[in-house]
């Protein structure tokens, strides 16, 4: 069983098999993603709020992206 099955089955009781676990990650993943994306966003949208200057900003946006491309 993968890690996310294991966690699954600890968590309800329901087995799955390989490609159950496999499609539930790849959607765990996506969510990641889109979580860290909105999160760049937010961040470039604050330097024109609060800062004129987005080399800053632009930097952590860049680095927040940068986590959901290493998993």
């Amino acid at each position: 069983m993968s890690d996310i099955a294991d966690k699954i089955y600890a968590a309800t009781g329901l087995t799955l098999n390989a490609e159950a676990a496999a499609k539930i990650g790849h959607m765990i993943r996506l969510a990641r993603q889109a979580a860290l994306e909105e999160a760049a966003r937010v961040v470039e949208g604050m330097s024109k709020v609060f800062h004129p200057s987005q080399v800053i900003t632009d930097r952590c946006a860049a680095a927040i992206r940068a986590l959901g491309e290493k998993e």
